[in-house]
């Protein structure tokens, strides 16, 4: 039968060469699951930068105040999610979650008006959707699929994070309580693989003469 938790490794076996790999999780901060996070904060940041130079005078209203907020959150969280996935805390896996759900819910809200031409959150104004982007002049079509992409990007990337953090959070928590009750050790891990490796060698010797 198929078992999601055994194929992400949340319900490994615990054999000699697992309890070594996961030993270096006391030593070594989860580098993977942080980076992925700033990557996120970071292709958010250039849905922003995009967004926020848009010439299109129907959204200056009080709703684009909230955009702002909502994107100061999302930057707060995330760097501070990064930190917290970075020393194997699964508690801020749940909040890189909850942001990349924000990342999506957010493609329905502006990017999708512009991609219909920008007349249905509000009355279509006077102004045309234009920007300037690397020196090329972006139209809706244009400019609302890159915004989506952006978003896309950083959601994937937050939720990779995510599920990196907790999936390593929980083989280090089940390898600190096997180590407390005494189920195994490091040292006898170790030699384990000593032993393995001396008999693949000593086999490969035989075999040779």
């Amino acid at each position: 039968m198929f078992d999601l938790r055994e194929k992400l490794g949340l319900n490994r076996e615990m054999t000699s060469e697992n309890i070594i790999r996961t030993d270096v999780f006391r030593y070594k901060r989860n580098k993977l699951a942080s980076g992925l996070a700033l990557l996120g904060l970071f292709i958010n940041c250039l849905y922003l930068m995009l967004f926020y130079g848009l010439n299109y005078q129907t959204y200056a209203n009080p709703l684009i105040g909230l955009s702002v907020l909502c994107n100061l959150v999302v930057l707060l969280v995330t760097f501070l999610a990064s930190e917290g996935v970075k020393v194997y805390n699964k508690k801020y896996c749940w909040l890189l979650l909850a942001v990349a759900v924000v990342q999506i819910v957010r493609i329905f809200i502006y990017p999708l008006d512009i991609a219909r031409g920008g007349g249905t959150l509000f009355d279509p104004g006077t102004n045309v959707i234009s920007v300037r982007y690397f020196g090329a002049t972006l139209g809706p079509a244009s400019l609302s699929a890159i915004l989506i992409i952006y978003l896309v990007l950083s959601a994937g990337c937050i939720l990779a994070s995510a599920v990196t953090g907790y999936i390593r959070a929980v083989q280090l928590e089940s390898f600190n309580k096997g180590l407390a009750e005494g189920k195994f050790t490091v040292e006898g891990a170790i030699a384990e693989v000593s032993a393995k490796e001396e008999a693949a060698k000593d086999s490969g010797e035989v075999e040779n003469a």
